[in-house]
Order: C-alpha cells, then structure tokens, then sequence
C-alpha cells in the first residue's frame, strides 16, 4: 500500500497544468530531462582542451578554473531543482483531488503523510541524479590531471580510486545544493499555508513563484562575475562570494575533498546549516501544514472565488481609455486579466523578465551607469515583449474557446490590434514609467527625454515585428509540445537579443547630438510603420481566419502549392481577374 501511494504521488508530480494536455506525459519528461542533463554531458567535453593547458601549470594554479567550473555545475543545479520546484509548487502538498479519491479509503493518515513525504524525497534524489549524475561524472573524468597536492598521476589503481571518489563527492554536493533549495521552497510553502487563509494563500503563491523564478534567474546569471574572480574574492573574504549559495557547496565540495583552506571550510560550514537549516524548517512547517491543509482543502471551493478585484477593474478601465472599437477593447481586456489571474502565464513572464535583468544587472556592475542605462531599457524591453509574445501561445482554459470560434468575424482585424496595444500598455508603458525616474537622475531633462522617445519608439517597432505572423487570440489557441526546437530557438533568441539590445544602444550613442542624424532615425522608424501597416492591409485584402487549433508541423513538407497559397502571394488587383467559384 505504501509502495503504491508513493508511485501514485510521485506521478502527480508530472501530471499538472505546465505539462501538455492531450499529450504522451512521459515523453514530453524525458525530453525535459534529457535536456536538461545535456550540459552536464556536453560542456566538460568542450572544456577538455583547457584542462589540456593545465598540466604546464603547477596543483595550486589549475583550482581556479575547476572551481569556476564547478561553481557553474552547482549553479545550475540550484536553478533547475528551484525551478522545477516553484513549478511543481502545487504538488507539494496533496491537493484536493487527492484527497477527495483517498480519504475515503481505509488509509490512515499517517500512511498519506509518510508516502507524500516519501514521494518529495524520492523526487528530490532521483531528479538530482538524473539531471546533475552527467555533470558529476563527466566533469571528473575529463578533467582530472592527477593529485591537487602532489601534482603527479599516480598509478592506474590509484587513479581510478581517486576519479570516484571525486564523483561522488561532486554528486553529494550537487545533492545538497539541491536539497538546500527544495527544502527551502517546501518550508516556504509550508509557512504560507499555517499564517494564510486559503483564498490568501492562493493569491499569495501566484505572486512567490513569480518572484522566486526571478531571484533564481538573477543569482544564475550573476555567475561569470562570480565563477571568474574565486581566487580575489576568497583572498578578500569578499561579502558577495559569503552571501552566494553555490559558493557555500563548492566550499563543501573542497571540505570533502580534504582542502584546509580556512575561507573554504568557512563557505562549507555555512552549507551545512543552511541545508540543516532549511530541512528542520521545512519538516516542521510542512509537518503542521500537512494537519491544516486537510481541513482547508477539503472546505474550500475548488477553483477559486469569481470576485471582481481592484486589478480586474483597472484592467477595464485601461482598456476603455485606450480602444475605441469594442473588439479591441474587449480582446485587450481579455488579455490584461488572462494575465493578471493566471499563475502559469505570470510565471513563464517572471522568467524572461528575470534573465532580462540578470542581463542589466552585469551591465551595471561591469561598466559606468550612463553606458549601460543606454541598453537597460531595450535589453528589459526585449524580453518583457518576447515573454508576452510567448505566453499569448500558451492557452488558458483551451476547452473555453468555443466563445470565440463562434463571435468571429469580420471585425477579426481588431482582435489582433487588441493583441499589439496589449503589448503596449501591459509591457512597453509600465517599463518605460518605471525607468524613467532614472533618465531625468542621469542625465538633463532634454537628453533624458531623447533617450525615452527612442526607445519608445524601437520597442514599437519591435512589437510590430513580434506579432507580423500571429494569427490568434492570446491563450486560445492550441499549443502543441515539442513545435519548436528549443535549440534552435535559443540561437534565434540570442542573435535577435544582441542585435537588438546593444546595436541599438551604439545607434542612440552614434546619434547622440546629432540632429540631422536623428531626423534620419526617426524617418527610417516612420517608413518601417507604414511598411507594416501596409502588410497589415495587405492580409487584411486576401483574407484570413483567426487560428484556434496550431497543428504541429507535418513529417512531410509541401511546396505551398496549394490554391490558398498562390492566392495569399497575389496582390488584389491581380486576383479580382480570376474567375469567381460558385455553390459553395
């Protein structure tokens, strides 16, 4: 029985709303998996000519580049285990439809709480060795040049006792630095649960998982400033290596390893507590929780309250103000409260916003203020739009969009105008008022509003271009897994990025006290938007439907051949001397 309620938890973890619907859930898994545990397989292997280079240097000078790249590994572990966590945030704890099915069984409730318990710990170790297992073995193995004290190869024995016992010490401490942050997140939850009511919990997580993925997002990507200087810092006893949780396991790593150094037994000790910390937290919050939650759970209404609040109400009236025609207004509105309501979609946006200022904040820390607050805008501005563009594919309540498909028509046009004024003044007006402040610090208030308008005007542009072959309603159309090429898509996303970002900033620089120069800019910018809008109208002649249903793409590709496709490249004039079909 307790074998069997634990598989049965344990397969909850991966049957919850961030999981395709409708799809093979143990494949979509193991592709995550497997991607996840690809740079754990894939970088030690390009970094082996490097460790190469280290046998010219003596056992002291090669620790700063395994530490840099350890510090990595263990970085990234606290980043994949605290994101799959916040994600699976919901199956911490037996969630109604649990208990509804297993109370009611002849089980005891301490059966119930010690498989639930039995599943998080059988969770815990078996992603940690399937996601950080590559990096801890591959990582030794490629990099391994002998004795850190000796500097000689000992023998083959030797060696080969001495490989695993740096396996298994990268493992443990992969394991800790995992522990440490999935036990912090089941001991937050479990705090929220005993000091919130149910509707406020609610409420309450929605907001905790966007805010952790940021700070998850922003402490990775504070690395390279981090991993580079290891050797400075420690010989500093510098407060930003001490407060940098994968510092603290690198020092375990080292401590297990036999290291003596008094600054890396002191980042180890710190370790220690803070995974003791965290469990005993965490044990006795989810402990209480667990006795609560029943009771909370089991009286609540399942779904949630249909109360308008303050935001639903600012939302409408947003939307009101800034869209004349009625399908506009009301598909601006739609996706204004889509977003404000929906925990997955804030938690997906919270990730691009969090690798957005991750990105801003090297550029602060790595160069002058005035240089780099050129950038921030468009570097924030960039991922705020490409997240938005992201989270209108994904579909809220799928089933529900039945509405739609049968309001359609001709005002069809205006749905999609509803779509870029959402971009607007859900994404580009807030960021914009938010940094502004800081323009008119910096810099005269005529330069600081040069600076607004161009980039005012770039993410209005970049808007056009993010949604020129999007044919849908935000979060109602069908989404299905595995489209796109995450590879792929990343290089896109990186080139796009770089061109966009810092080009962009050189031009504002290059232009800086230039008027005819500026005049240029803007006539280019004034060209660009009567170019789309003249695509726009373009479509709008041929003709188009709205998209509810994204097929994935065929295992065999046609030439575009068809009727439609030569009639969709032909402009109206051209068509209008076709002759027109009858009877249907």
């Amino acid at each position: 029985m307790y074998i069997a309620l634990v598989r049965h938890f344990f397969g909850r973890f991966f049957d919850n709303e961030f999981v395709a619907q409708g799809t093979d859930m143990y494949a979509t898994v193991v592709k995550l998996l497997a991607l996840l545990a690809t740079p754990g397989l894939l970088l030690p292997c390009l970094r082996y000519t490097t460790y190469l280079k280290l046998d010219a240097y003596p056992p002291v000078e090669r620790l700063p580049v395994l530490w840099a790249d350890q510090l990595f590994f263990l970085s990234f572990a606290i980043l994949v285990m605290g994101g799959v966590t916040v994600l699976e945030w919901d199956a911490l704890f037996p969630d109604r439809r649990d208990y509804a099915s297993l109370i009611p069984l002849p089980i005891k409730s301490r059966t119930l709480f010690l498989a639930k318990v039995g599943a998080l710990v059988v969770f815990l170790i078996g992603f940690t060795v399937v996601v950080d297992g590559p990096s801890s073995v591959m990582f030794p193995l490629v990099s391994y040049r002998g004795s850190t004290t000796s500097g000689e190869m000992p023998g083959m024995i030797a060696a080969l006792l001495d490989i695993l016992r740096i396996i298994s010490t990268q493992l443990l401490a992969m394991l800790a630095a995992s522990a440490f942050v999935f036990t912090s997140m089941v001991a937050l939850e479990g705090v929220l649960l005993n000091v919130l009511s149910v509707k406020w919990f609610r409420k309450a997580s929605a907001y905790v998982q966007s805010v952790t993925i940021f700070a998850l997002l922003s402490l990775f990507f504070l690395f390279p400033d981090i991993g580079g200087r290891i050797p400075e810092l420690k010989k500093q006893h510098a407060f930003e290596l001490m407060a940098f949780p994968p510092a603290w396991f690198l020092g375990l790593h080292e401590a297990l390893l036999g290291s003596r150094d008094p600054v890396l037994l002191e980042l180890a000790r710190y370790a220690v507590i803070a995974v003791a910390g965290s469990t005993v937290i965490a044990a006795i919050a989810y402990g209480v929780a667990y006795r609560r939650h029943v009771r909370k759970t089991l009286e609540s209404i399942e779904g949630g309250d249909g109360t308008r609040t303050f935001l639903d109400e600012w939302m409408s009236a947003i939307a009101d103000r800034v869209s004349r025609h009625p399908v506009e207004r009301g598909t601006l509105a739609f996706i204004g409260k889509t977003v404000a309501r929906s925990a997955k979609h804030r938690i997906f946006l919270a990730a691009y916003a969090g690798v957005g200022c991750a990105f801003v904040l090297q550029a602060l820390v790595g160069s002058g203020m005035r240089q780099a607050w050129l950038s921030v805008p468009l570097v924030l501005c960039f991922f705020v739009l490409s997240g938005l563009r992201y989270v209108f594919t994904i579909p809220s309540e799928l089933p529900a969009n039945w509405i739609f498909r049968v309001t359609e028509s001709e005002a069809r046009r205006n749905a999609l105008d509803g779509a870029r004024r959402a971009m607007l003044w859900f994404g580009v007006v807030p960021l914009f008022v938010a940094v502004a402040p800081f323009y008119f610090v910096l810099w005269t208030p005529g330069i600081a509003l040069q600076h607004l308008a161009f980039s005012v005007v770039i993410s209005i542009l970049l808007i056009q271009v993010l949604l020129l072959d999007f044919w849908k309603i935000p979060f109602t159309c069908s989404y299905p897994p595995g489209k796109a090429n995450v590879t792929v898509l990343w290089a896109v996303y990186w080139l796009a990025f770089t061109t966009y970002a810092y080009s962009m900033a050189a031009l504002e620089a290059w232009m800086a006290g230039h008027v005819s120069r500026e005049a240029m800019f803007y006539f280019a910018a004034l060209v660009l938007w009567f170019g789309f809008a003249w695509q726009r109208r373009r479509w709008d002649a041929v003709g188009f439907t709205l998209l509810f249903d994204d097929a994935p793409d065929p295992i065999v590709r046609t030439l575009g051949l068809s009727e439609l496709a030569w009639l969709r490249r032909m402009n109206p004039v051209e068509r209008s001397g076709l002759p027109q079909k009858t009877g249907q």
